[in-house]
């Protein structure tokens, strides 16, 4: 099972790089002349770039890899009709400073998520992960529990399933590294891509664009390299401790991260309540966002987690 995990953890960053070279793009837009949909805020000398509508209580939406706040263009509006919504793209990811020093770890995305709320003024909320974004909110649950109203983990990785010190001990050097990275994505790219969606036809030109744009920015590759070594480091995390609240959001047909795995965590955590969208693959957020939105608020509901009154339409 570790072995698989590395492999599958080299597997996803490789394609992340591939669908660069694939697309024929190259890191030729900088960071700070770039366009950004929506705000920056210094954190320990490193710019976030988030999003914040809405008011209420919070809700606090992290993306998966390679993903961005994009991820959660169609359920932004629905949340922020009654809750203030903070979509965060991650340090490394989406429009976020490229700083390859800047701390790429899951740790230190816990410890950012941390110091960016407190400046936001958020003592609470309801945490909602897709896919390694639902690692990274178990991980800031089982760190910062005073915090955490409800958790809310989408086509998610378990975050007590980490590649460790023996991928740390494999990793060759960064320049290696930059050499095998396109050759391991070579076999996993288009897979990857391609089977994150149950409808074909949801990959549109225009989705694979906004994915692409913010690979194009200088320092991207490097900090891949950064999140697959620093990424090796992290500590385990006990899961089992989590209580409160958490809805297993799972897509069908989900052939990145299958049904199995959302079943290992409700083996580690027996409260938690487990939902199936039908029709939708890894990316049931985009694919299916008002039944997704729907199972949301109705487990917020039934958790007592706010007083959601809006609900999406059919």
């Amino acid at each position: 099972m570790r072995l698989r995990t590395i492999l599958v953890a080299g597997a996803a960053a490789a394609g992340a790089a591939m669908l660069l070279r694939k697309a024929g793009i190259h890191e030729d837009l900088d960071w700070s002349a770039v366009d950004k949909p929506g705000r920056l805020i210094e954190i320990d000398g490193y710019k976030v770039h988030y999003i914040d509508q809405g008011a209420g209580p919070a809700m606090v939406l992290i993306h998966g890899f390679g993903g961005q706040t994009y991820s959660y263009r169609h359920l932004i509006p629905i949340f922020a009709r009654d809750h203030r919504v903070i979509a965060v793209d991650l340090k490394g990811y989406g429009y976020s400073e490229r700083d390859a020093r800047a701390g790429l770890s899951r740790t230190a995305q816990v410890a950012m998520l941390k110091a960016l709320l407190d400046r936001l003024g958020v003592s609470r909320a309801t945490f909602v992960g897709h896919s390694m974004g639902g690692g990274i909110v178990q991980r800031f649950a089982v760190t910062h529990p005073e915090m955490v109203d409800a958790l809310v983990l989408a086509a998610s990785v378990n975050a007590e399933d980490t590649p460790g010190r023996r991928m740390r001990a494999m990793m060759p050097p960064a320049p290696v590294v930059r050499q095998i990275v396109p050759l391991m994505a070579k076999l996993t790219a288009r897979r990857l891509l391609r089977g994150s969606y149950y409808h074909p036809a949801s990959l549109t030109d225009e989705v694979r664009d906004e994915y692409m744009r913010p690979v194009r920015l200088r320092g991207s590759m490097d900090g891949l390299i950064a999140i697959m070594r620093e990424g090796a480091s992290d500590p385990p995390v006990d899961v089992s401790r989590i209580t409160q609240p958490v809805l297993l959001l799972c897509g069908a047909h989900d052939r990145i991260v299958p049904l199995a795995v959302a079943q290992g965590i409700r083996q580690r955590i027996p409260h938690a309540r487990m939902v199936v969208v039908d029709k939708a693959g890894h990316q049931l957020l985009e694919e299916q966002p008002r039944e997704c939105a729907r199972a949301i608020l109705e487990f917020m509901h039934e958790a007592n987690v706010g007083e959601p009154t809006a609900t999406a339409s059919a």
